[in-house]
């Protein structure tokens, strides 16, 4: 499959988009004078590890890398394969009580092999860090790959200076010199749902004045087939 596809899944991009702000605006306001204030101000997880829970903390945080003491500060650095990752996002199914008996709720329930849900911001001129996840470039505690290798985006508040960039494999740092660089850049258009394969070397970045929001998941290979 390809890095970035955009498929066809039917839903109420109104309400969906309307739930989706609500949670996001009642939690970040919740969050303020908090330890999670300006966590909330990024991700939240819509689905997490235990059942009626409110934590919508768990599994934002949960990336916590057994090289972190990693002296090195190369590009290769993030993608060595003896990185450790702590988190089975297969556990991460029970929807917090904060979007109880929304169209939110129903919606994420509806979508069979999707797991740890949640609410992606990337603020104004922001990029994020180049970076993989999943297996086999993460490998988890149980070496069963629990970190997936997909993730489904239904991208909510957008515009056309928002992108996702897939990188080459062989990048490393550039020639000191410079050098050209061939990328993939795609753009997530507000009403669609796109797979984008996160076990290569990617990141997102947004270049206008308004910040961006996506609803994702995560998801195995075997689950993104049934999108072909």
């Amino acid at each position: 499959m390809k890095v970035f596809k955009k498929i066809k899944v039917d839903f109420d991009y109104a309400q969906l988009r309307t739930d989706v702000v609500n949670v996001y605006n009642t939690i970040k306001q919740s969050a303020v004078g908090t330890e999670f204030e300006s966590m909330s101000n990024r991700n939240l997880c819509l689905t997490v590890s235990e059942q009626n829970s409110d934590k919508w903390y768990d599994g934002i945080a949960g990336k916590s890398y057994a090289n972190n003491t990693e002296s090195r500060y190369d590009l290769k650095t993030q993608f060595d394969e003896n990185t450790n990752e702590f988190i089975d996002e297969k556990l991460f199914i029970h929807p917090i009580t904060q979007i109880k008996n929304t169209y939110l709720e129903k919606f994420i329930t509806s979508l069979e092999g999707c797991c740890r849900w949640r609410i992606s911001v990337l603020p104004p001129r922001t990029t994020l860090s180049i970076h993989k996840d999943g297996s086999p470039m993460m490998v988890t505690l149980n070496s069963a790959g629990a970190v997936l290798d997909w993730r489904i985006h239904f991208p909510i508040t957008t515009n056309n200076r928002c992108f996702l960039v897939n990188w080459p494999e062989t990048f490393n740092t550039p020639a000191e010199e410079g050098e050209q660089v061939p990328l993939e850049i795609a753009h997530f258009k507000a009403g669609n749902s796109y797979l984008l394969n996160t076990s290569k070397t990617h990141c997102a970045t947004n270049y206008s004045n308004k910040e961006r929001i996506h609803l994702i998941a995560s998801m195995s290979t075997e689950s993104a087939r049934a999108f072909e």
